[in-house]
């Protein structure tokens, strides 16, 4: 070794390199667990201060049976203007961590109902039903974050997905740290999965295992990270598409018939799986296509049969048609009542210069002793138009006026 290398060596021995100890890396807020009057006043504050809004907070909730049917042990509340994480122990406070007031006069059950604060949930469904069965708190200015990734989503919206497979589809963290929060979240479903051998129970061990803390804190902590994304995805109408059915959920949730569990809570809404095809059909009648050159321009209309004591009147306005082509418009009329006269009125417009004009009408042959009347309207001077007498098999040639031409013919 060198005279160098030696001094080199004998420097860093001198220096106190410490090793850094294990890190939870992916959490980056601070937790505050509300179990106390003064604590859960102090969140009140926060929460409904009116000097300084919180703006936007994101819940999620944690229980026994999480629904009507059960309880709920804990609430996350994440408030990102003060960085940091509340939960709420339920399972403690009891009906008190609701009714309990702030400075201002107002509860935490005020802030959950309040519209000026915007909650993001992450499926909303069985939250919302706990909150509103066991303690009368009804959810307001919802954002189903859920829903936001479904109406993102290119293709298929038949399933929703969970937070976890969104957290690793959107890549929201770095990988060593989603490894980390992945691992955590495993851990811990072990702990309370009935199917895995565990117990919601978990969740009301007093004082709370800071693995559980860990996870309450990384179910919010990361989703304004994820509801981000999927905003800035979102054109106006999936956004109100989102605010419907966050609604919708919300209602469903309220409902006496709602069931917390089931296999058709993984379907998105019916509306986005199975959207209509081509859009709606229009009501109103199409007009008739411009005729190619050398084609003859059909518009043909079948009137409804009239009530007693009225007419049968059908109209047809057909374009003009091209230079050398004959226009033709036909009319099939009902057969009118007895003692009626069918009437069919056509508007044919006036074909090109030195051109003609046809225009055939088909009217139900009248009873016997009645009287059938049809009437050609053309809407220009020296249109001639043909009708053939249906008893004699004749072609009759009406008279041409200066500005219109009638035809009456009565039949006996």
């Amino acid at each position: 070794m060198s005279s160098f290398e030696t001094i080199a060596v004998n420097k860093l021995s001198k220096l106190e390199l410490n090793e850094p100890g294990a890190q939870n890396i992916w959490k980056l807020t601070t937790s505050i667990m509300v179990d106390t009057s003064a604590a859960l006043k102090s969140l009140v504050n926060t929460l409904m201060s009116p000097n300084k809004s919180c703006g936007s907070i994101y819940m999620d909730l944690e229980g026994v049976n999480l629904s009507r049917h059960g309880s709920i042990s804990l609430i996350q509340i994440l408030v990102p203007s003060c960085e940091q994480a509340f939960i709420v122990d339920i399972h403690t406070l009891g009906k008190t961590a609701f009714d309990t007031l702030g400075s201002e006069g107002k509860s935490l059950k005020d802030a959950l109902e309040s519209e000026t604060i915007k909650k993001y949930l992450f499926d909303v469904r069985n939250d919302s039903d706990a909150l509103y069965a066991l303690f009368g708190v009804r959810l307001v200015g919802v954002v189903d974050i859920q829903l936001q990734e479904l109406a993102t989503r290119e293709g298929d919206k038949h399933i929703v997905r969970g937070l976890a497979k969104c957290m690793e589809q959107e890549q929201a963290l770095p990988l060593l740290a989603l490894s980390q929060w992945q691992s955590t979240k495993k851990e811990v479903v072990k702990m309370f999965d009935p199917k895995l051998g565990g117990t919601f129970e978990v969740f009301n061990a007093r004082p709370l295992p800071q693995i559980l803390v860990d996870y309450c804190v990384g179910d919010v902590e990361f989703l304004p990270r994820l509801s981000a994304i999927y905003e800035s995805r979102m054109n106006r109408r999936w956004s109100k598409k989102v605010r419907i059915e966050t609604e919708k959920r919300l209602e469903e949730s309220k409902s006496l018939n709602y069931e917390h569990r089931g296999r058709k809570k993984i379907f998105g809404p019916k509306s986005w799986r199975f959207p209509p095809k081509g859009g709606k059909k229009s009501t109103a009648p199409a007009p008739a296509p411009a005729s190619k050159k050398g084609k003859k321009p059909v518009a043909m209309v079948t009137a409804s049969a009239p009530k007693e004591g009225e007419k049968p009147n059908a109209v047809v306005s057909a374009s003009a048609p091209k230079e050398g082509k004959k226009s033709t418009a036909k009319v099939a009329a009902p057969a009118p009542k007895k003692g009626k006269r069918p009437t069919t009125i056509v508007s044919a417009s006036a074909p090109k210069e030195e051109k003609k004009s046809t225009a055939k009408v088909a009217s139900s042959a009248p009873k016997i002793m009645e009287k059938a009347n049809a009437t050609v309207v053309a809407s220009a001077a020296g249109v001639p138009v043909s009708f053939v007498n249906p008893s004699q098999g004749t072609l009759i040639q009406p008279e041409v006026c200066a500005t219109r031409l009638y035809l009456n013919i009565v039949l006996c």
